[in-house]
């Protein structure tokens, strides 16, 4: 490409600087690349800016970039453009610079000096200056054809050598709108301190939305979104080789991303709010089902929790008779009526919202207990005949199956109905003390209560069916059926027949067995029995502290399934493996979360509870607790629990070393000895005495 001694055309026909009227100095050198002005038609002088701007934050991030007098100059401290950077497709980048194609710089300067709205362009580096022009010429000095006979138009470099011994300088002029416009580009010109982010991305608030940088350089913007997006420059490969434009797939998998990692406050804030107040979300940011790590879940579940009311619920498909019942118990019903069914159910999992159904199921078992029960004993002879003949008849009508206990109270919170109710956990029905003062009465009640039970857990010709609660339709089915049933014993009796007499089977008491406390059982290892009576021993305090109801309130605001809970304070035997499920408590992340909730330090509730799986885990059956290395996953863990542990220091960090030998298999954890645990209980013994947990402290 380069061409000495070539005869230029200085007279530039639509492109470049014209410079007739002017004696430029004379150039060392000239150097032109075969590229036709026309090439890249869609960048812009702007592009071109942001292009160089890009180069000198490549080679050094404290590059300076300032407009004045109507020049912008662009300088760095770099070691400055080798020869080899001066040839078009050649990059030395690293995944961690801006710039990857290694045209950048050459394309800049042709559009540049294409540019009527651009003045001179100057680039002073080490060694060596030039000057961008567009010229015709005949390229090798004539020896190539020409079709016009005139040569081309192509991109001149002017170079003089020059004595700087470090950094590069461009100084171009042009319009401060074209310079303010470039430089508004990089977040790393605008915001002090500011560098690109690690992967997976950030999710920036401030600011106009819809924008979307690579590393800091903006390359496009969306209308219509709630944040903007900076992805890392391991990302970079996303665009295009103008760096305008990011693939629409690509592009809404990497905000996705962004956001289901997010645990960010003001982040979950403006998504959650929006959805909740029914806005709609464009594609990219429909993200929800997506969050799945435990600490931004756990970060959604509080932001739902101060900001929603306790008794919140939605509705879901098909849950009207469920919306009205809890409607009438004054829950507050909360929607995000711009997010589909599918979405809508994600978001509201994440916030700690249940669902109608669930919620009313929940309400009566919690407050299930709270009824006032009258003992058979204290109803009075009229009372009891009457209750014990209207039941009598009813089986006889519907079938034995039709009613099994039936209670007396004189207050409940069961139920919305005054006159009675049915518990599907149990079966039994329940009638207001005053509906035994009237027959007729009284045979409604069971009679309607009778549909509700037979309805929810069969009997004879009907099958069970969940489609059981007020206002449903199975439940109409069920009284229609049972009105038929009616009429045509009624029918039967007219024509001299008689009411068919069940067989009423007696009652069995229930066989009782007396369980022992897992924490307390000698086959689970030592060191899972002293950590569950650690959590459950502290647990008061954290329910203190935290302002927690329960025990459930507290494992809910964590977002960790139940299960994970109940394996740490209800342990299981080393070895202990479920069909399906889950059967260790070996997520890291979870555990940390719920060793928080409770005040106690991660390392020593995931080791306590795991260490001694450390000898079985990904191992047969007949290896388990021979000697040797751990499988990687669980020296990994450890390792974590070891690094989480050494910020702790003092005698925690202590253990490392114990803990690295029980790990790399020097030191031996044979099965059905738990001496070698001695670390774990340690750090056990620890916590107990940093939370003042024992009994002696407890007693002074």
């Amino acid at each position: 490409m380069t061409t000495t001694g070539a005869s230029p055309d200085r007279h530039t026909e639509p492109h470049g600087i014209d410079t007739t009227d002017t004696v430029p100095e004379p150039a060392d050198d000239t150097l032109a690349y075969p590229i036709s002005p026309d090439y890249v038609k869609s960048w812009t002088p702007v592009r071109a800016l942001c292009e160089l701007i890009a180069n000198a934050l490549d080679e050094d991030p404290t590059a300076r970039v300032a407009w004045a007098d109507g020049v912008l100059t662009i300088a760095d401290d770099g070691p400055g453009i080798p020869e080899e950077g001066m040839i078009l497709g050649h990059s030395d980048k690293t995944a961690q610079q801006i710039g990857q194609f290694g045209e950048g710089k050459k394309l800049a300067c042709l559009v540049l000096a294409r540019s009527p709205e651009i003045g001179e362009v100057l680039c002073e580096t080490v060694g060596y200056k030039f000057t961008p022009t567009v010229e015709r010429r005949r390229l090798l000095a004539g020896m190539i054809p020409s079709r016009s006979g005139r040569g081309a138009e192509v991109l001149v470099y002017h170079l003089y050598r020059n004595d700087r011994a470090r950094g590069t300088v461009f100084t171009v002029e042009c319009p401060q709108q074209l310079a303010d416009e470039a430089i508004g580009r990089f977040r790393a010109l605008s915001e002090p301190g500011y560098s690109p982010p690690a992967a997976p991305g950030a999710c920036v608030l401030v600011g106009e939305p819809g924008r979307v940088w690579i590393g800091g350089v903006l390359v496009s913007t969306m209308t219509g979104l709630l944040a903007s997006y900076d992805l890392p420059l391991d990302d970079k490969h996303l665009q295009n080789r103008d760096r305008t434009v990011i693939e629409a797939g690509a592009l809404r998998d990497a905000v996705r991303t962004i956001l289901a990692a997010s645990d960010d406050p003001q982040v979950i804030a403006r998504f959650a709010g929006h959805a909740l107040d029914g806005g709609k979300f464009r594609d990219p940011e429909q993200f929800f089902t997506g969050v799945d790590a435990p600490r931004p879940r756990a970060a959604w579940r509080t932001w739902g929790r101060a900001n929603l009311p306790a008794n919140a619920f939605y509705a879901g498909r098909r849950q009207e008779e469920a919306v009205l019942d809890l409607q009438d118990m004054d829950y507050t019903r909360v929607t995000a009526g711009g997010l589909s069914d599918y979405h809508e159910q994600a978001l509201m999992t994440l916030l700690g919202v249940e669902v109608a159904r669930v919620r009313q199921q929940r309400h009566y078992e919690r407050n299930h207990d709270k009824t006032t029960w009258v003992p058979d004993r204290d109803l009075n002879p009229a009372e009891r005949d009457l209750l014990t003949d209207a039941k009598t008849l009813l089986c006889r009508l519907i079938g034995p199956f039709a009613l099994d206990r039936v209670r007396v109270y004189i207050d409940s919170e069961e139920s919305p109905c005054a006159d009675g109710f049915y518990t599907p956990r149990n079966g039994d029905v329940a009638v207001h003390r005053d509906v035994l003062t009237d027959r007729g009465r009284t045979l409604a009640v069971l009679f309607h209560e009778a549909a509700h039970r037979v309805r929810h857990r069969g009997g004879g010709r009907w099958m069970p069916s969940q489609d059981y609660s007020d206002r449903s339709r199975g439940f109409e089915l069920m009284l229609t059926e049972f009105g038929g049933l009616l009429l045509g014993l009624l029918a039967d009796l007219a024509d001299g027949g008689t009411l068919p007499t069940p067989t009423m089977p007696p009652p069995t008491p229930a066989a009782r067995r007396v369980r022992l406390n897992s924490a307390d059982d000698p086959a689970v290892p030592v060191t899972r029995r002293e950590l569950a009576h650690l959590l459950t021993d502290g647990l008061p305090h954290a329910l203190t502290a935290g302002g927690f109801r329960d025990e459930r309130d507290l494992v809910a605001s964590t977002a960790v399934r139940t299960v994970y809970w109940n394996l740490l304070i209800r342990p299981r035997p080393a070895g202990f493996r479920r069909a399906q499920g889950v059967s260790t408590a070996w997520d890291y992340e979870k555990v940390a979360l719920l060793a928080e909730a409770v005040g106690v330090h991660p390392p020593v509730v995931w080791l306590a509870s795991n260490l001694c799986e450390g000898p079985l885990h990904g191992r047969r059956r007949d290896q388990w607790g021979r000697p040797g290395r751990w499988v990687k996953q669980v020296r990994d863990h450890v390792d974590r629990a070891c690094a989480d542990l050494q910020a702790l220091g003092g005698a925690y960090a202590a253990q490392i070393p114990a803990l690295r030998a029980l790990a790399a298999g020097t030191t031996p954890a044979p099965t059905g000895d738990d001496s070698w645990q001695a670390p774990a209980r340690e750090l056990i013994a620890l916590e107990r005495q940093r939370l003042h947990l024992d009994r002696d402290e407890q007693t002074d």
